[in-house]
C-alpha cells in the first residue's frame, strides 16, 4: 500500500497515526502557548493602562486594541517598533523616529505612554460632545470618530472583541 509516496506495510499503519496524534497534540500545545503569551503581554500593557488612572473597563478596551492591532502582540510592529498600538504619527518626546511607516520606540512603555497623550488629547478636545464609553463598542466608535483607524468599523469592532474575550473573559 502507498501513501503519499510512502510505502506502508502493516503495523507502519499504527505508526502513520502515532504521527498524526503527536502533531495533532504539538499543534494543540503551540496553540496554548501562543494565547498564554498574548495572555502574559495583554496583562503588562492593561497594567501599564491602569497605572495612568485608567478604570478597570476603559484599560480592558485599551488593552484588547493594543492585542488587535499588534495580531496579538505578535506583529513585526510591535516586535521591531516597540509599537503597541500600530500609532503612524507619534510625538516627538516619546518616539526614536519612524520605522516601517509606524512610529519607533525605544520600550513598548513608551508607546503606551504615547498612546495615553494621544488619548487625553482625543477625549479632551474642545469640539467634542460629552462622552461616555461604558462598553468596547462606544470605546470603538470613539477611535473611528477620531480617525484613529481606516478599517470598517465594524470589523475593528470584531478584532477587538476577540481580543476582549482571548483576554478577559
Amino acid at each position: 500500500m502507498s501513501w503519499l509516496g510512502l510505502h506502508i506495510r502493516g503495523r507502519s499503519l499504527l505508526s502513520v497515526l502515532i504521527l498524526v496524534t503527536l502533531s495533532g497534540t504539538v499543534f494543540l500545545i503551540l496553540s496554548r502557548l501562543k494565547k498564554k503569551i498574548t495572555m502574559d503581554k495583554g496583562l503588562d500593557i492593561y497594567s501599564l493602562i491602569k497605572a495612568y488612572g485608567f478604570n478597570d473597563n476603559l484599560a480592558m478596551f485599551v488593552t484588547s486594541q493594543a492585542a488587535h492591532e499588534t495580531a496579538g502582540f505578535t506583529s513585526q510592529i510591535y516586535i521591531s517598533n516597540h509599537n503597541a498600538f500600530g500609532m503612524k504619527f507619534a510625538s516627538q518626546a516619546l518616539s526614536i523616529g519612524e520605522k516601517n511607516g509606524y512610529a519607533n520606540y525605544k520600550t513598548i512603555q513608551d508607546s503606551v505612554a504615547d498612546f495615553v497623550r494621544w488619548y487625553i488629547k482625543a477625549r479632551n478636545n474642545i469640539l467634542s460632545l460629552p462622552l461616555y464609553i461604558n462598553s468596547l463598542k462606544s470605546y470603538v466608535s470613539f477611535l473611528k470618530n477620531r480617525n484613529y483607524f481606516e478599517a470598517k468599523e465594524s470589523e475593528y469592532l470584531s478584532g477587538c472583541e476577540y481580543f476582549y474575550n482571548q483576554l478577559f473573559a
